[in-house]
C-alpha cells in the first residue's frame, strides 16, 4: 500500500503542466493524522495556488509530518489525501509578517465507502523504497500466509534462501540478518523455520547500510520486524493451519490499546514434519585403485513448537513511552536419518552397509526488551534507550547403529553424541536524533553488546558393553564476544538532492577457550566503517542515488567451533576456529521509476571483499571428507539487479526481479591457486490474479543459475509455488491453500572435484508441502493494517 500510494502521488503531481518554480521565503508545515491522533505516514500532500495550479506535491514521513519551504506570499490551497480516508482541503495566506505556518496536526477521517476496496488492494505484495533500503510489507502475498520466515524471505526482492536453508542477498551469503534492529539466537541455523510467518510485520532490505546499522554483513543487512499492533480498543487475527507432510498449526495476535496503555500478543502452537532425502556417488583413485561410493538418505524430521510474544507501551505523557516485551519460542524435534551406502573398488568387491540415526533436541529461545523514547517540543528530536537479553538454551542427543548388510549381515557400530548449548547475550543501545537547520538532521548514539556461549559436545561408541569416548572428542567450547560501538550521521535536502554521511567505530573483542582441547585464542580489532548517500530527485516518478558502505563478517560460532555432531561416517563439516573476519568496500547505483500501472527499480553495483570466507573440502587419513570454512585471498563482484511489478488491469498484477553478477576470486585451497573467474544470475516472477467473489490466485516461479567455485560447481535450481485464497465473512475472513516446491524440484546438485577424488551430491532439504490456512480478523480496518507501526528507534 506505501509503494501504491507513494505512485500515484507522484504520478498525480507529475501530471500537472502549470508547475511554478518559487523563490520566496515562506515555509507550510504539519503533521498528518487518523482521528485517534495516530500519524500517516505517506500520505499525499498537494500545495496548489490561487486558480487550483499544482505547485508541488509531497508525501508525508514515518511520522506523518511535511514542510514546503521557499514560498512566495499570497494565498494557497493544501490537498490531503490517503487511500481509506476522506480528503480535505485547507486554504492558507502568507504575509509578509507570517512567513512560517505551522498547521499541526491535521486528522483525517475514515471514509467507509471506500474500505472495502482498500481491503481488496491491500492483499498485493507491497514494496516501498525508502532512502537506502527497500521495505516488503508482510501479510499480503498468499504464498506466505500460514509459512515460515524463510518462506517470507524467499519473496522479499533481491533475497533467495536455497533449498538448504541458506540466506544470501544478491547471491551473497554473507548477511546479517536482524530482529527488531538487532542480533537475534532466532537469526541462528534453522532457528528462522521456527519463526511463523504471522508475527512479522515487514521486512527491510539494505544493500548499504548507513553508519547507524551494525557494521556486520558484506551483502548488507535484512531487517525483520515483528507485529506491534498500534491501533485503539481491542483487534486482532486468529489463524489455523493444516497440511501435508502433517503440518498443524493455531496462531493468533491480539492487541489492545488504552490511553495510556497499549498491550499486545502474539501466540502460537505448532506440529509439523519435514521430509527430506539426499544421494551421493563418490569416487576415489588410491594406489591405482579405484572405491566408488552410493549413499542415499531418508530424513523425516518433527518439531513441535510453541512461541508467545507480549508486551506494553506506557504512554507517561504526549513525550515519553516506555515499552516492556517478552518473547519464547520452545522447540521441540525428533528426527530420525537412515543411510544406506554401496562400496565397491575397480576389482568389484561390494560391501553394503546401513546406518540408522535417530535424534532429540529441546530448545527454547528467549527474548527480554526494554525501551525508553523522550519525544522533545521541537521537531524531530527524539532520544531513545534500548535494553535487550536474549538467552537460548539446547539439548541434542544422537544415537546412530551401523551394520554391514552385505555380504553378510554384521553390527559395525553404535555411536551416542550429546550437544549442550547456552547463550546469553545483552545488548544496550541509546540513540539521539535532532534536527539541524531547516532540512538537516543529526543523529549519534553508541552501542554495547556482551555475548557468551558455551557449546559442550562429546562422541561415544559402544564397545565391550560401555561406552568409550571417540578419538577424543569430548569438547566444552567457551565463546565470548564484546562489540563496543558509536556513530554519527547527518542527512539533509538541498534543492533535488538528498545527501547522508556517516561514520561508525567498531571495537570487538572476541575469544575461544577450551580446557580440554587446549584451544586459547584471542582476537581483538577496532575499524572504522564509513558510508554515504547521495539522492537526486529527476522527476516527481524518477528518482536516483549512489551509495557506499564499508562491511564487515564476523565468524559464527558454528564457523569456528572444531566439533559438531557426527552422522556420516563418510563426509564431516568442521569448524576452523583460525577463521578471522572478512571486510568488504560495497558500491551502489539504484533508481526507481513509477507510473500508475508500472514500477521498475533497476541497480549496478560493485563489492570489494578481503579474506572472504570460502569452503574448503578435504579428505583426511581415514579417507573422511572434511569440510571446513577458510579465508580467500579476495572476491571481487559486480552485478545488474532489475525489480519491478506491472498492473496492466486492476485484477491483474506481474512483479519480480532479476540480478546477474560477474565474480573473481583468488586465494589457496588445498596448496593449489584458488583463482577463478565466473557468472551467474537468478530470478524470481509472480502473477496475481483477483477474480469475482473474493477469490484471488498467485504463482511463483523461482530460478537460480549455476555457481562454480575451484572444488564445486552447484548447478542451477528451479522450483515453483502456487496460492488460492477466498474472501469470507465480509473480508474479515480468508481461507488460503497453499503447494509449496509442487514438483520437488528444490534440490541442490553440486558436483566437488578433487586431485584424487569427485563426489556427485544432491540434496532435498523439503519435499514438497501442500497447507490449508484459515483466517480471521476482528475488529480491524485496512487504515490501521496497512500503516507501519510508530515504533521506539528500531532500525
Amino acid at each position: 500500500m506505501k509503494l501504491l500510494i507513494t505512485s500515484l502521488s507522484f504520478l498525480f503531481i507529475s501530471f500537472s503542466i502549470y508547475a511554478q518554480k518559487n523563490t520566496g521565503i515562506g515555509q507550510i508545515s504539519g503533521i498528518i493524522t487518523d482521528s485517534i491522533n495516530e500519524p500517516l505516514p505517506y500520505a499525499t500532500v498537494v500545495l496548489k495556488n490561487i486558480k487550483k495550479e499544482i505547485i508541488e506535491g509531497t508525501v508525508t514521513e514515518e511520522r506523518g509530518n511535511f514542510v514546503f519551504t521557499k514560498l512566495n506570499k499570497g494565498e494557497y490551497f493544501l490537498e490531503i489525501q490517503y487511500i481509506g480516508f476522506i480528503s480535505i482541503e485547507k486554504s492558507i495566506k502568507i504575509f509578509d509578517n507570517k512567513k512560517s505556518i505551522d498547521l499541526g496536526s491535521i486528522a483525517l477521517k475514515e471514509d467507509s465507502k471506500t474500505l472495502e476496496e482498500v481491503i481488496v488492494k491491500g492483499e498485493a505484495s507491497e514494496v516501498s523504497l525508502k532512502l537506502g533500503k527497500k521495505v516488503f510489507r508482510v501479510g499480503k502475498d498468499i504464498t506466505t500466509q500460514g509459512g515460515v520466515a524463510t518462506d517470507v524471505l524467499n519473496n522479499v526482492p533481491s533475497v533467495n534462501v536455497s533449498p538448504n536453508g541458506t540466506i544470501s542477498l544478491r547471491g551473497n551469503s554473507n548477511v546479517q540478518i536482524l530482529i527488531n534492529g538487532r542480533r537475534s539466537g532466532l537469526t541462528q541455523a534453522q532457528a528462522l523455520e521456527q519463526l511463523s510467518a504471522d508475527v512479522i510485520e515487514n521486512i527491510e532490505v539494505i544493500t548499504n547500510p548507513s553508519a547507524k546499522y551494525d557494521a556486520s554483513g558484506g551483502a548488507g543487512i535484512i531487517n525483520i520486524i515483528l507485529k506491534k499492533n498500534r491501533k485503539s480498543g481491542l483487534n486482532g487475527q486468529v489463524r489455523l493451519v493444516a497440511g501435508i507432510p502433517d503440518d498443524y498449526r493455531a496462531l493468533g495476535n491480539v492487541n489492545f490499546k488504552t490511553k495510556k496503555f497499549n498491550f499486545f500478543t502474539n501466540l502460537g502452537i505448532r506440529y509439523t514434519n519435514y521430509e527430506g532425502d539426499y544421494s551421493k556417488k563418490q569416487e576415489t583413485i588410491k594406489n591405482g585403485v579405484t572405491t566408488y561410493l552410493t549413499q542415499n538418505e531418508d530424513e523425516n524430521r518433527h518439531d513441535d513448537g510453541k512461541l508467545f510474544y507480549f508486551g506494553t507501551d506506557y504512554y507517561l505523557n504526549a513525550q515519553n513511552t516506555i515499552t516492556l516485551a517478552y518473547y519464547r519460542n520452545e522447540t521441540e524435534d525428533t528426527d530420525t536419518t537412515s543411510l544406506d551406502y554401496d562400496i565397491s573398488t575397480s576389482m568389484n568387491i561390494k560391501n553394503s552397509i546401513s546406518t540408522l540415526g535417530n535424534s532429540k533436541e529441546k530448545r527454547d529461545y528467549n527474548q527480554l526488551e526494554a525501551n525508553y523514547t523522550k519525544e522533545f517540543d521541537s521537531s524531530n528530536t527524539k532520544f531513545t534507550i534500548d535494553f535487550q537479553y536474549d538467552f537460548w538454551n539446547s539439548n541434542k542427543i544422537w544415537n546412530l547403529e551401523t551394520e554391514q548388510t552385505y555380504p553378510i549381515k554384521a553390527p559395525i557400530a553404535t555411536i551416542q553424541t550429546s550437544g549442550i548449548t547456552n547463550t546469553d547475550d545483552i545488548t544496550i543501545q541509546t540513540d539521539y536524533t535532532t534536527t539541524t537547520g531547516k532540512k538537516g538532521h543529526l543523529e549519534f548514539g553508541g552501542k554495547y553488546e556482551n555475548r557468551k556461549i558455551v557449546n559442550e559436545f562429546l562422541a561415544e561408541e559402544l564397545k565391550n558393553g560401555s561406552f568409550e569416548i571417540i578419538n577424543g572428542i569430548n569438547n566444552k567450547l567457551n565463546y565470548k564476544e564484546k562489540i563496543i560501538a558509536a556513530y554519527t550521521q547527518y542527512n539533509t535536502k538541498i534543492n533535488k538532492f538528498n545527501f547522508q554521511f556517516g561514520l561508525r567505530l567498531e571495537a570487538t573483542k572476541v575469544s575461544i577457550g577450551s580446557e580440554i582441547k587446549q584451544l586459547n585464542l584471542k582476537n581483538n580489532y577496532t575499524n572504522l566503517f564509513p558510508s554515504a548517500t547521495i539522492g537526486y530527485e529527476f522527476k516527481n516518478n524518477l528518482s536516483g542515488q549512489l551509495s557506499y558502505s564499508k562491511r564487515i563478517r564476523r565468524p559464527s560460532l558454528w564457523q569456528l567451533n572444531p566439533f559438531l555432531e557426527l552422522k556420516d561416517f563418510t563426509a564431516r563439516f568442521t569448524g576452523n576456529p583460525l577463521l578471522q573476519p572478512s571486510y568488504t568496500d560495497s558500491f551502489e547505483l539504484s533508481f526507481n521509476y513509477r507510473k500508475k500501472k508500472f514500477r521498475l527499480s533497476p541497480s549496478l553495483y560493485y563489492s570489494d571483499t578481503k579474506d572472504v570466507f570460502q569452503y574448503e573440502t578435504v579428505e583426511d587419513s581415514q579417507g573422511v571428507f572434511v569440510q571446513s570454512p577458510i579465508n580467500l585471498e579476495n572476491e571481487k563482484r559486480y552485478g545488474f539487479e532489475l525489480s519491478g511489478s506491472y498492473n496492466p488491469l486492476k485484477w491483474l498484477r506481474f512483479s519480480g526481479d532479476f540480478n546477474a553478477y560477474n565474480y573473481k576470486q583468488t586465494g589457496i585451497i588445498n596448496s593449489s591457486d584458488a583463482t577463478i573467474s565466473d557468472k551467474t544470475w537468478f530470478v524470481n516472477l509472480s502473477t496475481s490474479i483477483q477474480i469475482p467473489k473474493g477469490v484471488r490466485l498467485q504463482t511463483r516461479m523461482y530460478h537460480i543459475g549455476k555457481r562454480v567455485n575451484v572444488q564445486t560447481t552447484t548447478l542451477p535450481i528451479t522450483y515453483m509455488n502456487f496460492a488460492v485464497s477466498k474472501s469470507l465473512f465480509k473480508n474479515n475472513g480468508n481461507l488460503i491453500l497453499n503447494i509449496s516446491n509442487p514438483f520437488n524440484s528444490s534440490k541442490v546438485r553440486e558436483n566437488i572435484v578433487g586431485s584424487n577424488y569427485k563426489i556427485n551430491q544432491i540434496r532435498n532439504r523439503n519435499a514438497q508441502r501442500f497447507s490449508l490456512s484459515f483466517v480471521y480478523k476482528f475488529n480491524q480496518k485496512p487504515s490501521d493494517k496497512n500503516r507501519s507501526a510508530n515504533r521506539s528507534n528500531r532500525n
